[in-house]
């Protein structure tokens, strides 16, 4: 084969992968526009013909409907699912939800709300609380049995408001929450947290609530066999507990 025959030959293989890759990009640029033509399609032409919430205890559909700002008629696809969700977050019942969106038009939300813990007393008006701290609404009907926590501002106070949640959420866990008595938490520092229960000031301190709330069942019930009348405990310590009369020098109990 001549060296002109074998330059032909290279030049009609370059020619014929041109053509390859001329045709591989073509159709990669109506892949990407077909695409694009059904997005912008579905986007603005799908409306939204039913709207469903699920989870839903304290809000209501409508006005979630508000706060996502759509509603029948309007485009399905006009928000993006992150947006929506930032939006219900907007709402402090809202603890987290789950959007879901079909061909059918169908927008369903399901809402896992926030779970009220206990009552801020603050500034003479009383406030809805979640277990996990946050400020759910004010409320006017404080005749619920939730454990109080009593002039303790989240703003100013972050971590004594944080130490008190932590000690509410405790007293849920260990069923101490079924008691129908009056239950106070207050103190404007972690380590002067104070629990009030029985009408007997209880200082708790900040961390160990557990341990704590066991040895305070076991000195509680030995105030009972003795029917003292106490002014306080002192649980603060890791090896003793203080317990102190109204009447009277205080007692202390070592713990093993």
């Amino acid at each position: 084969m001549t060296v002109l025959n074998k330059r032909n030959l290279r030049s009609l293989q370059r020619k014929k992968e041109s053509k390859k890759l001329s045709f591989a990009i073509v159709l990669c640029v109506l892949c990407i526009a077909t695409t694009l033509g059904i997005f912008m399609l579905v986007k603005h032409v799908m409306k939204v013909t039913d709207m469903s919430y699920s989870g839903l205890q304290h809000l209501k559909g409508e006005d979630l409907s508000v706060l996502i700002r759509t509603g029948k008629g309007e485009e399905l696809f006009g928000s993006s699912g992150s947006d929506i969700y930032r939006r219900l977050k907007k709402s402090p019942w809202v603890k987290d939800a789950a959007i879901r969106r079909d061909l059918s038009g169908r927008l369903s939300v399901k809402v896992q709300e926030a779970v009220p813990g206990s009552i801020l007393k603050l500034y003479e008006s009383d406030y809805l609380v979640s277990e996990d701290g946050v400020v759910l609404e004010k409320i006017s009907d404080s005749a619920i049995f939730l454990p109080v926590i009593k002039d303790i501002d989240p703003a100013k106070s972050r971590d004594a408001f944080k130490t008190a949640v932590d000690l509410v959420r405790t007293l849920h866990a260990k069923g101490a929450i079924s008691y129908k008595g009056l239950i106070e938490v207050a103190g404007q520092r972690p380590e002067e947290i104070t629990l009030t229960f029985d009408n007997i000031r209880i200082r708790i301190g900040a961390g160990d609530f557990e341990k704590k709330l066991e040895r305070l069942k076991f000195v509680r019930d030995e105030i009972e066999k003795r029917n003292m009348n106490v002014d306080y405990i002192d649980l603060r310590f890791s090896n003793k507990v203080i317990v102190k009369p109204v009447n009277g020098d205080a007692v202390v109990s070592r713990q093993g």
